[in-house]
């Protein structure tokens, strides 16, 4: 997708969301994350939702929100759902809207007075107090009653502060220097988590209703074939411009990208008629398969002698297309074992096999329609062409045992050139002839082979590896100012782009470990534990201790002292002289 980010820096449209599921809005979900609170607008999409959708009548529905003591009234030409004293816009689901209603349950119908709980303008504040006895789903119930018991205890030293000379309240500057100054706001459950070191409070999906859709067609048989977790579709259009006089030219890069956000193959089928009309006529349709225990190579652009070749080579495709202008897209799928330079080993071998049959990389993943679907589909009633999707000629969803041991191969070689666990050399840069190493350097450079060791995906950035380097040693009890030498000492030795002044880098490593969000994604590369860290590193002054040259003791030669002299006074004063000689000083010992 590094093209759609390539658009939307020129300006142009960037890939959109069209999905069947509603999501919060921004400001619900901050308050979740960081009061820990369910909010009111995850109650109207999750409960308000599937019974919007069921009720086949105004009475109904109000019947139904009434167990849930929820509220659904009008107000101008839309509507509200009052929710433990709290008004949201109904649109927020979608199937409650108003409108959406309305079509389907004809002219709004208010409920009866007087049945259910009905809020006033009495109760409203205490109604809204309620809000907060539902902890969100990504909160741990503990550390929510914790966040309460402390908001609870601030409003009560708020209010008292308040009743104090209330006289005062229109001046508070004034009233802190009379009574003091004003009480701390409680601490949200995120600060709280973050002060005892637990778990921060995270965003839970919305649990999204059934809608019991069928996958049929030619999505039926891609799931068949990929049994992909998710699948990405985009659509790619490029607009003509005009060259000369009756000649067009396509765009070099896309200047309309849109997406489904990745989602199961069921959410996609009730998505799919509006992506293909948000796409729009001569748009290209791409199908990415996302998956965690498999790996999907897809090669596009392949010529029918190309396909037989590769099958001829022992490799099993698990997906053929055909498309009428005689290109091939061929997907092989192998398991995904979760092995040390796994991801980088299938890096390699698709490169390695796209530059022997002389095809590029496709940047959205498979083109799943026709390009010559303009002049041969068939039209619809109102005259627009009907889409058609390439023929599908192999389906069988076959593991490619050839693909795997292609991988095999490729981990051997990385395993063999960097070592594997915490005794190899992974990047480890020559010693400085003349200088002393740190006394920790031995830890660093077994995490950093420990972390390469480990790493999926693309080779990283030195400066990812020892930001990782730095959280793993404030968790392993080591403090700032410690990580931020020992990461100055022994980065320069690590082969790099680019030169740094390595006291600043130092510092700025440490400082993210230290003081930098607890959610980064960089910290979701580490796949190890903290126990694992202190292991490693026990093990790691435990074979440097047996590396040490162990030294022979020596017998230290038998010192005889001279007697005393007792002589005349010039043999005391020469005694004298010789000991302020050799003293190097003017002192008397």
């Amino acid at each position: 997708m590094r093209l759609a980010h390539r658009a939307q820096g020129t300006k142009l449209v960037l890939a959109r969301r069209i999905g069947p599921g509603d999501a919060l809005p921004a400001g619900a979900a901050r308050a979740e994350i960081y009061r820990g609170e369910e909010s009111a607008a995850r109650r109207v999409i999750e409960v308000v939702g599937p019974i919007a959708t069921k009720a086949s009548s105004w009475a109904a529905l109000h019947a139904a929100l009434d167990e849930h003591q929820i509220i659904y009234e009008a107000k101008g030409s839309g509507a509200v759902i009052v929710v433990d004293g709290i008004r949201v816009k109904a649109s927020t689901c979608r199937a409650a809207s108003r409108t959406r209603l309305e079509k389907r349950l004809g002219a709004f119908e208010p409920r009866s007075k007087g049945v259910g709980h009905q809020p006033s303008p009495d109760n409203q504040s205490a109604d809204a107090v309620l809000h907060s006895l539902r902890p969100a789903p990504g909160t741990d119930p503990a550390l929510f009653g914790l966040a309460r018991r402390q908001e609870m205890a601030a409003s009560s030293a708020r209010s008292a502060y308040d009743d104090a000379y209330p006289m005062l309240n229109f001046a508070p500057l004034l009233k802190a220097a009379v009574v003091g100054p004003a009480p701390r706001a409680a601490p949200s459950a995120r600060s709280l988590a973050m002060r005892a070191g637990q778990p921060l409070p995270r965003l839970a999906p919305i649990r999204q209703p059934s809608h019991g859709a069928s996958v049929t067609g030619p999505l039926e048989l891609y799931h068949a074939a990929l049994q992909a977790d998710l699948y990405r579709v985009v659509t790619e259009r490029r607009s003509p411009r005009a060259r000369g006089k009756g000649d067009e030219v396509f765009a070099q890069d896309p200047d309309l990208l849109r997406q489904l956000t990745p989602c199961p193959m069921a959410e996609i089928a009730l998505g799919w008629k509006a992506m293909e009309r948000a796409g729009g006529p001569g748009a290209k349709v791409h199908l990415s398969p996302i998956s965690t225990d498999r790996h999907h190579l897809m090669l596009s652009g392949l010529a029918k002698a190309q396909v037989d070749a590769l099958v001829a080579s022992g490799f099993a495709p698990a997906l053929v297309l055909d498309k009428s202008d005689g290109s091939h897209e061929v997907v092989l799928t192998t398991p995904n074992e979760g092995r040390p330079y796994e991801q980088a080993a299938l890096a390699e071998a698709s490169e390695d096999l796209r530059f022997s049959l002389g095809v590029a990389r496709s940047p959205y993943g498979l083109r799943i329609d026709d390009p010559d679907h303009p002049d041969t589909a068939v039209r619809n009633a109102d005259g627009s062409a009907r889409r058609v999707y390439a023929q599908i000629l192999t389906a069988t969803g076959a593991m490619c045992q050839r693909l795997g041991q292609r991988l095999a191969l490729w981990i051997g070689n990385f395993a063999r050139r960097y070592g594997l666990g915490p005794a190899s050399q992974l990047d480890r840069g020559p010693s400085s002839d003349g200088e002393e190493q740190h006394a920790d350097a031995p830890v660093y450079w077994a995490h950093r082979a420990d972390l390469l060791a480990r790493w999926q995906g693309r080779w990283p950035d030195p400066s990812r590896i020892d930001a990782l380097i730095a959280r793993r040693l404030r968790g392993t009890g080591h403090g700032e100012e410690a990580v931020a030498t020992l990461i100055t000492a022994c980065a320069p030795m690590v082969p790099r782009i680019g030169r740094h002044a390595w006291t600043g880098y130092g510092r700025r490593a440490a400082g993210h470990a230290f003081r930098g969000d607890a959610q980064d994604s960089c910290w979701a590369f580490d796949r190890a534990s903290p126990e694992m860290w202190l292991e490693l590193e026990r093990a790691a002054r435990k074979r440097e201790e047996a590396n040490k040259p162990k030294s022979i003791p020596v017998a230290a030669p038998a010192v005889t002292l001279p007697p005393l002299v007792r002589a005349s006074g010039k043999a005391k004063a020469s005694e004298k002289r010789g000991v302020r000689r050799g003293s190097g000083n003017g002192n008397e010992m």
